[in-house]
């Protein structure tokens, strides 16, 4: 996602190509759904052998790709990794500490990540 023009920009919702489609359905960031941390766009991919992940986080303008030598039935892997490795850098470009998360299965394309999702009480809190 390069630098555009405002001629050639469009809104990163009504964007559906490039193979990429919005993760943050997918619950994959660990982040409240009512915060900026939790948008991500990418592409799962499972093929001979492999699993991967591709992932961009327009909050913090940080593309993520993750790519294993298994290939499973259930294609956790990637996301679960994602889950780890995502946290891990938001706390480190937020200056913040390392959040403890865990990723439960459940579906073929993954599951859900959980970082506590405290989001939304420490954004009312500072009020």
């Amino acid at each position: 996602f390069g630098a555009r023009s405002d001629a050639d920009s469009h809104r990163m919702e009504d964007i559906y190509g490039l193979a990429t489609f919005n993760l943050s359905i997918m619950g994959v960031t660990g982040q409240s759904s009512l915060s900026p941390y939790a948008v991500s766009y990418g592409h799962l991919g499972a093929t001979y052998g492999y699993d991967s992940i591709a992932a961009y986080f327009p909050a913090i303008d940080a593309a993520v790709s993750i790519g294993t030598s298994i290939e499973t039935d259930s294609q956790t892997a990637p996301s679960d990794t994602l889950c780890l490795v995502y946290n891990a850098l938001l706390a480190a470009v937020r200056g913040t500490a390392e959040p403890r998360c865990s990723f439960s299965k459940e579906s073929y394309f993954g599951g859900r990540c959980d970082c506590g999702n405290t989001y939304a009480c420490h954004k009312l809190l500072r009020k």
